[in-house]
């Protein structure tokens, strides 16, 4: 039996002040999972906290995970708990590798959730939470993942949120060319939504951090064509955008409705890309702006329009689902397998006080090999013999949390 055990909350389940409220910061989940470790909540852990979801996992852990989680915000369970889903075993793992492959996104078949589980991974790493079965499942989710987004074409489907927020901009403004938009932040959503709107023809300016936590900010790689000013500065000239894009890791607002209601706005977008949000909901009292968040941005029909992609796309989990039960089914078997080693490690050193290292190996393992004429029953030694022959001549032996 496999396992692991999962909760989570996303866009089906919750609306956005919801999701709000259960999102975490890389910071607060570093903090979290070093607390759950250290109070041995599980053995392994993980944290994948997005726009979309928030979903704790745990392998070895017996603890009430949605406990842990309003613990954490200090919300009480009863109110959230009806918006949880609680997977465990296969249920759990198949449903990782559709999230992956962006299965489950709400902007259907994005490329970001794939990038977003693979540094819930290392962050996990980072603060010692991962253990075998964590490493083990979301190593696989990740393989996965990649395969299908290089065989499987997912027809209409926009691969990031900031693809779907430029879209929209020309949806509501018509074309971009030449029109004035500001995009605020610099991370890796702020970075697709202004290299988007670049190659729309929008005149593009950007914010940057002079300094972060009091320290000079870290290199920071400027999309090409785009007009850089430091994020003190974004307020100053608010009214001349025609289109904004927010997408900071912020927890607190970028734009405040007090802080813009001095300037006159005429037939302005402004996009939220965040969660927790970054522009203040009280922003749409403003006459001339209309703000869009991310539950606005899916397309409810792309996935009907990738009915055949999505089969073929389960088709290809097949192979990852059958690996991970072998593996799990496996798992009940490796203290027996060391046990069966160390013995035959043991035994080859006692013989080098009269032979050589590889004469004392080579009698230790016919020896184990031999054996199986008198424990195994003769119609199994073909088949026993065969699989032996293909283990032998494998490159690698997978060793450390993944194997």
């Amino acid at each position: 039996m496999m396992d692991i055990r999962m909760i989570g909350i996303d866009h089906q389940s919750a609306c956005l002040e919801q999701r709000e409220a259960l999102a975490f910061t890389k910071a607060q989940a570093r903090k979290a999972l070093d607390r759950w470790k250290q109070e041995d909540a599980f053995s392994g852990g993980l944290l994948l906290s997005t726009c979309n979801r928030t979903e704790l996992w745990a392998s070895g852990s017996k603890v009430d995970l949605l406990q842990l989680l309003c613990d954490e915000k200090g919300l009480r369970k009863e109110t959230f708990e009806p918006l949880f889903t609680c997977r465990g075993g296969a249920e759990a793992s198949r449903h990782l590798l559709q999230l992956a492959c962006g299965l489950k996104s709400r902007i259907y078949g994005e490329d970001q959730i794939l990038t977003q589980v693979r540094d819930a991974l290392e962050l996990s790493r980072a603060c010692g939470a991962d253990d075998t079965v964590i490493e083990k499942l979301f190593q696989t989710a990740i393989s996965a993942g990649k395969r299908v987004k290089t065989q499987v074409r997912m027809e209409n489907a926009d691969p990031s949120a900031a693809r779907n927020a430029v879209l929209l901009l020309k949806k509501r403004l018509g074309d971009l060319t030449n029109v004035p938009c500001l995009v605020i932040g610099n991370g890796q959503m702020g970075k697709l939504a202004a290299n988007q709107l670049t190659d729309s023809g929008a005149s593009v300016t950007m914010t940057l951090r002079k300094k972060i936590h009091g320290t000079e900010v870290q290199e920071s790689i400027i999309p090409q064509g785009c007009h850089m000013i430091d994020y003190d500065e974004r307020l100053d000239h608010l009214q001349d955008y025609k289109g904004v894009i927010s997408a900071t890791l912020s927890p607190h607002f970028t734009i405040r409705k007090e802080q813009a209601a001095d300037k006159s706005f005429q037939r302005a977008v402004w996009i939220d890309l965040a969660v927790p949000r970054d522009i203040d909901p009280a922003v749409r009292e403003l006459a001339g702006v209309e703000l869009y968040d991310m539950d606005q941005l899916g397309d409810g029909e792309t996935a009907k329009k990738n009915s055949r992609a999505f089969k073929e796309a389960m088709e290809i989990l097949e192979d990852y689902e059958d690996e991970l039960e072998r593996w799990f089914a496996f798992r009940r078997h490796v203290e027996r397998v060391k046990q069966i080693s160390a013995v035959t490690v043991q035994d080859a050193c006692k013989r080098m006080e009269k032979l050589t290292a590889a004469e004392a190996m080579d009698h230790a393992v016919e020896k184990l090999l031999f054996g199986l004429r008198d424990t195994l029953p003769e119609e199994l030694w073909e088949r026993c013999f065969t699989a032996l022959e293909q283990s032998s001549q494998r490159d690698t032996l997978k060793t450390g949390k993944g194997r």
